[in-house]
């Protein structure tokens, strides 16, 4: 049996599937107001039996609930964290992203359970100017640095905490992950707005990975004992541009056409504070968001096809556009049909 957290998240539910179909049993934990039907309705759309996956309720920052939880469990995927940009933010991610592995880590040292797939992300990654982002690049701290970014480090460090003191350790650190998600919430809130019909996009660039390939690497690294090693998750690099044009063609809306200029987005990070500051609403953009989408991402992904290719296993990652053409089905159940 094998564990799981963040199950009803992104890459979670993709996760389930893929363990399901491969025969494992899965004990996943939620919180009480989790919205476990939609996992078992993404379950269902895809004809996976889940007798196999058994739910338990409670908190990841209870280490006693989670030793009890994870007994008899061989395995642990910890998928559980928060994604935001808004600086109101940086302590909840600090406690959810950081304090929930170390708790995690703990748990899994007192009850025995040995092995520790931990889904990081390339924030947790350094920059090199002129070099596309890889594994072995060391984060380093500075103004740029966004609070998320610092969280998820400071994740990964207790997760490799965690192998000095016995586990077996794997992470994965995907870029911008794409699938069948909450469309109100984080990466998948790019398919609601072109499905507004925006007709503005970023100018900067990005690395872009199918949620199901997350699932499938996540699965496939630990079958194959590639523990000790990192793995950035990138199927394309792609401007937001291309990106969003991708999403209105499969949606059958006009796609963006009007760039979003640096001095446009300064301006209207500083508008959104000002409502936010007058208003007490949670403003749409922030400045950590406005710089991430402007800025030029590129990503190194030779390691995990070298990696699997020397254990036997031949990989190969979805397309974007495909990913986004299997995605667009479940954006317009759930949004409704797009006004044209």
């Amino acid at each position: 049996m094998v564990f799981v957290t963040g199950a009803t998240g992104l890459v979670g539910r993709y996760l389930v599937d893929e363990l399901l179909r491969a025969g494992e049993e899965v004990r996943a934990v939620c919180r009480p107001e989790s919205d476990r039907s939609a996992v078992h309705r993404f379950l269902e759309e895809y004809g996976t039996d889940a007798h196999a996956l058994q739910w338990v309720e409670g908190s990841i920052h209870d280490g006693l609930f989670l030793e009890e939880a994870m007994a008899g469990c061989e395995r642990v995927y910890h998928c559980a964290a928060m994604v935001s940009f808004h600086p109101k933010d940086a302590a909840a991610m600090m406690r959810i992203n950081r304090d929930a592995t170390g708790v995690l880590v703990n748990a899994m040292l007192h009850s025995g359970v040995e092995e520790l797939v931990h889904v990081s992300s390339v924030a947790a990654l350094g920059r090199k100017p002129g070099e596309p982002v890889h594994e072995d690049v060391p984060f380093e701290d500075g103004r740029e640095v966004s609070q998320y970014a610092r969280s998820k480090f400071a994740a990964e460090l207790e997760a490799w905490r965690g192998q000095e003191e016995g586990l077996r350790v794997l992470a994965v650190n995907p870029v911008i992950v794409l699938g069948e998600g909450d469309f109100a919430r984080s990466s998948s809130r790019l398919f609601a707005l072109v499905h507004r019909g925006l007709s503005w996009y970023p100018t900067g660039a990005n690395g872009f990975v199918a949620a199901r390939d997350v699932a499938r690497a996540c699965t496939l690294l630990a079958a194959n004992g590639c523990w000790g090693e990192r793995f950035v998750l990138c199927s394309e690099n792609a401007t937001y541009q291309q990106l969003m044009t991708w999403m209105a063609e499969a949606m059958g809306v006009a796609p963006p056409h009007r760039p979003l200029k640096s001095w446009m987005m300064g301006t209207a990070w500083r508008l959104s504070a000002l409502y936010e500051l007058f208003t007490g609403r949670r403003a749409p953009i922030s400045k950590e968001s406005v710089e991430n989408t402007n800025k030029d991402h590129r990503y190194a992904t030779q390691k995990l096809e070298r990696t699997l290719k020397d254990k036997g296993v031949d990989w190969t990652y979805a397309s974007i556009q495909s990913t986004i053409e299997a995605t667009v089905p479940a954006v317009l159940r759930t949004l409704g049909p797009v006004k044209r």
